[in-house]
């Protein structure tokens, strides 16, 4: 099947292209500028598999005219909470508008194909201690301007599908990690760390905010083939958790980053470094998605963690 992914040059379009390719589906993708884009250079893309633009610029229905995708993958989006909290009127141009724009131009001309809409766990918002793990029924409640972006495109991608009878999927997937990760995020961010201490680059004390927080990882490897199994065999109109189920505090992924470390390290409080806004624990459900695809995590949060520093290690070498 030929699948059109957005947001391919992200963190995790890679991984999604690198699974879809193993599915054996055609993959192209909308890029914004003229690369390189080192993390896809490794994967059997055709030349033409690449087609500059922007969501936001009209053409994008012209794309999907001329590709005629059986399937979209909607990966595209401002994925960093704190930047969304800056600037929230960008937050929903870029996640609701986005949105919109993939809907309208598959609604016009790809209106069979298969639409997977991917937001967050973030439309949830806080959830109560015993109403946890959070399922596909508790309510959106978000409590961040990203949160309420992410809801609004949910909530958009279902009316649409209602509405004009498109096949769309939703995934919510909760916090995840790998090779190739902003250093904004935590796993990152922490890894980074690690390995600047280790080149003897940063003093060997690592700086953390609120580490009481408790998330639920995911390795992207897991998050990607979760997708995939989406688009295959997820049911049109519901919305999907992509999660390990398990919750892990922000202490505990110190606590194994440090045993992966090749130095010893002291662990430091840094104000600057608390968010604004921290739902305390986010776990989630993965029941639905391993009924309807057969799809469950596999990997070890200890072991992307491993690859993550890993992955910093090199960075930095280079």
């Amino acid at each position: 099947m030929r699948v059109l992914v957005t947001g391919i040059t992200g963190f995790a379009g890679p991984v999604v292209a690198a699974a879809l390719l193993e599915a054996g589906h055609e993959v192209h993708g909308l890029v914004r500028g003229a690369g390189p884009w080192p993390r896809l250079g490794a994967l059997p893309l055709a030349p033409d598999a690449f087609h500059r633009g922007d969501l936001a610029d009209g053409r994008f229905p012209d794309l999907v005219r001329a590709l005629a995708p059986g399937a979209l993958v909607h990966l595209a989006g401002l994925s960093f909470a704190p930047a969304a909290e800056r600037d929230p009127a960008s937050a929903y141009r870029t996640n609701l508008g986005g949105t919109l724009a993939v809907l309208a131009a598959a609604r016009a001309h790809a209106p069979r194909a298969r639409l997977l809409v991917v937001t967050s766990s973030d439309v949830y918002g806080e959830v109560r201690a015993e109403d946890l793990p959070i399922v596909e029924e508790t309510p959106l409640r978000p409590v961040s301007v990203y949160g309420a972006s992410k809801a609004a495109a949910d909530i958009a991608a279902a009316q649409w599908a209602r509405a004009y009878g498109l096949d769309v999927v939703r995934a919510r997937p909760f916090n995840h990690a790998g090779p190739g990760q902003d250093a904004a995020f935590v796993c990152s961010a922490l890894a980074r760390q690690l390995a600047l201490i280790e080149a003897g680059r940063q003093e060997p004390v690592l700086r953390v905010g609120n580490v009481d927080p408790v998330r639920d990882f995911s390795d992207v490897r897991d998050i990607a083939a979760g997708y995939v199994a989406l688009l295959e065999r997820g049911r049109a109109g519901a919305a999907y958790n992509v999660c390990s189920g398990e919750g892990t505090s922000i202490a505990e992924v110190i606590a194994v980053l440090r045993g992966h470390a090749r130095v010893p390290v002291r662990v430091q409080s840094d104000p600057a470094l608390r968010r604004a806004v921290d739902v305390p624990r986010v776990v989630g459900s993965h029941a639905r998605i391993a009924a309807d695809t057969g799809w469950r995590p596999r990997i070890a949060l200890a072991d992307t963690l491993a690859t993550v520093l890993d992955d910093w290690r090199r960075r930095l070498a280079s």
